[in-house]
């Protein structure tokens, strides 16, 4: 384990002199956060009579006055950002680590030493994760007090911030960058590009965005019990991606197929 935590800072270093990496890690989340509150407050205030017209919307905004229907649709499209975002930066973070360390010729001597497989993709990993994490989950709860605070009415507040966006914010975003993570771990011995490997574990938003999809149709109602739920397959799969991830990394074949 301290091997590990010796590569997590490691990375960190590293991280710091990547400004592209540090651009996408420290300021996409704060960007995304600063815009939502702002069209949240804007359509709070200035409503088209026309808003939301001949689209199907879920059962619970029925009863909802102009208003409040251009807020509750505006904001919850962004909060399903917020389940996207700790996806995408996690998986550009570790394509680099690996990928891109690979392309640099900093990672050969690394694999050279005599530190475990796991103990050097666990640093990697949470070299990947927890700022990611960290940065995206600050920005939620800034996200979270701007909805309470601009939304013209209770029931507004009620709509977007559920205990379901919460157990799911907390408990399957995690897991999916998690997956995300290993599945380019996975990857990092097939392919020498990191934009590959990026394009390739994107997938992983395909549930996200059909959950947005679904919400706003009314077919889907994330509650907590399916945010568990969904967290409990996720927990799975997710184990068994990372020992999928140890198995699969070998150092000798990334050090001689991608020469």
């Amino acid at each position: 384990m301290k091997k590990a935590l010796i590569v997590l800072e490691k990375e960190w270093l590293e991280l710091r002199l990547q400004r592209t990496l540090l651009l996408a890690t420290f300021f996409l989340p704060p960007l995304i956060t600063a815009f939502a509150i702002a069209g949240f407050f804007a359509v709070g205030k200035i409503t088209a009579s026309t808003i939301g017209a001949g689209a199907p919307l879920p059962p619970e905004f029925a009863s909802l006055s102009q208003f409040e229907l251009g807020q509750a649709i505006v904001g919850r499209q962004f909060s399903t950002l917020f389940l996207l975002v700790p996806i995408f930066i996690p998986s550009v973070l570790a394509s680099y680590a690996i990928v891109g360390e690979k392309r640099e010729r900093t990672l050969e001597p690394v694999l050279a030493t005599p530190i475990r497989t796991w103990e050097l993709l666990l640093g990697k990993i949470l070299g990947a994760l927890v700022p990611a994490l960290g940065i995206t989950l600050a920005c939620a709860g800034v996200f979270v007090v701007g909805i309470l605070s601009f939304a013209v009415s209770d029931r507004v507040r009620g709509i977007i911030v559920t205990p379901g966006w919460v157990v799911a914010l907390l408990l399957d975003t995690p897991l999916l960058a998690l997956i995300g993570v290993a599945l380019i771990v996975v990857l990092s011995s097939r392919v020498n590009d990191p934009r590959t490997a990026q394009q390739i574990s994107g997938v992983l938003v395909v549930p996200v965005v059909g959950l947005l999809f679904g919400q706003l149709a009314g077919v889907i109602v994330l509650g907590p019990a399916l945010a568990v739920s969904i967290g409990v397959v996720l927990a799975v799969v997710a184990a068994g991606a990372l020992w999928l991830a140890t198995r699969l990394f070998r150092r000798e074949v990334i050090l001689t197929r991608w020469r």
